[in-house]
């Protein structure tokens, strides 16, 4: 008869795992600070005459999403929900569903640009208090 158990790729016990949920939340916080970057560099890109309002519409929409989805595991509902009129702001404009697109949607950046940076000014310093060692 054919051995029909798999072979063991991890052992006989299980990896325990060093990251926690606050660790992965924590380098989320830290995170931030580049999408808040991102989002100006992307809202500069929608002002400029070489760029395709609707690949500028789809970049937002796509950094929103992303944004959107991780905020609402990380618990901001505040910065979730400015994520999402970006989003939807950004997909209607897409679509061609909105007829005010490009005011609309720098409104929207100017909110969730808003949330980070109220969010950033707050982690930056306890950040800095929860990565100093202890003596």
């Amino acid at each position: 008869m054919p051995h029909t158990e798999p072979p063991s790729l991890w052992g006989s016990k299980p990896a325990a795992l060093d990251v926690t949920y606050e660790d992965v939340r924590q380098s989320f916080l830290i995170r931030l600070h580049s999408e808040e970057a991102r989002l100006i560099a992307l809202s500069s890109a929608l002002g400029s005459a070489d760029v395709d309002a609707a690949s500028a519409f789809v970049d937002l929409e796509m950094f929103a999403h992303r944004l959107r989805g991780a905020a609402a595991v990380f618990g901001l509902p505040e910065l979730r929900d400015a994520a999402k009129g970006l989003e939807l702001a950004a997909a209607d404009a897409v679509a061609g569903r909105s007829s005010i697109g490009k005011p609309l949607i720098q409104e929207k950046v100017r909110i969730l640009g808003a949330r980070l940076t109220c969010l950033n000014a707050f982690t930056r310093s306890s950040v800095m208090v929860t990565s100093v060692p202890a003596n």
